[in-house]
């Protein structure tokens, strides 16, 4: 469960990065987040895209903790729902701006950008607590109460 909010974290990141650096780069071509060129021009994501990825990092539910102890965030559950929406959602934004475009050449961001939302879609999945039990602890460090999420 770590690793999977580790690597969606990350997906996330990667993918503010990157549309960071080419919405920045207008007048100039950022080859790792171009979605598609023709001769006349090429076309990046827009700078309004920011606030999704933005949103899933807020939305995802971290997972930290030490190897024999995980902390896990109040409304775990309906926080993943709510981010494997955000990249569900990134993911047809991506599709259907890419597929409006007729006479241009696929980029390597089409490419980059629809990994980094589909890995990031299954990390959040896989971080899903099927049967992972969850203990309460008083402020004397004493276990309360024993469930499962």
């Amino acid at each position: 469960m770590r690793l999977a909010s580790d690597v969606a974290a990350l997906c996330a990141t990667g993918l503010l990065i990157g549309l960071l650096g080419s919405g920045l780069s207008w007048w100039g071509r950022s080859a790792l987040f171009d979605l598609a060129d023709n001769s006349l021009q090429v076309v990046k994501m827009g700078t309004g895209y920011f606030v999704g990825p933005m949103l899933i990092l807020v939305t995802l539910p971290l997972v930290f903790g030490r190897a024999r102890q995980v902390a896990l965030k109040r409304w775990y559950r309906a926080r993943l729902v709510l981010a494997a929406v955000l990249w569900a959602v990134g993911l047809v934004v991506l599709i259907a701006k890419v597929s409006d475009l007729e006479g241009f050449t696929i980029k390597a961001g089409t490419y980059v950008t629809g990994g980094l939302l589909v890995v990031g879609l299954l990390a959040t999945l896989a971080m899903w607590p099927l049967g992972v039990p969850t203990v309460k602890v008083d402020r004397k460090g004493m276990q309360r109460v024993a469930a499962g999420l």
